[in-house]
């Protein structure tokens, strides 16, 4: 069986995975997360950038 890697709403989540369960067992459902780090500066820029802020003001 393929693998499914979508990420769904925190709130309706377990919706879709009791779906996912029901139609294909708990034998064949697993769950996993992933970790990423972001370093300082580029989490910087990307709330810059998600606050439509010009580069001008965060960059330094």
């Amino acid at each position: 069986m393929p693998d499914i890697d979508i990420d769904f709403d925190y709130e309706r989540r377990g919706e879709v995975i009791e779906y996912i369960v029901q139609k294909y067992g708990t034998e064949r459902v697993a769950q996993i997360i992933t970790f990423g780090t972001m370093a300082a500066r580029a989490a910087i820029r990307d709330v810059g950038r998600a606050l439509d802020m010009p580069t001008g003001k965060w960059t330094g």
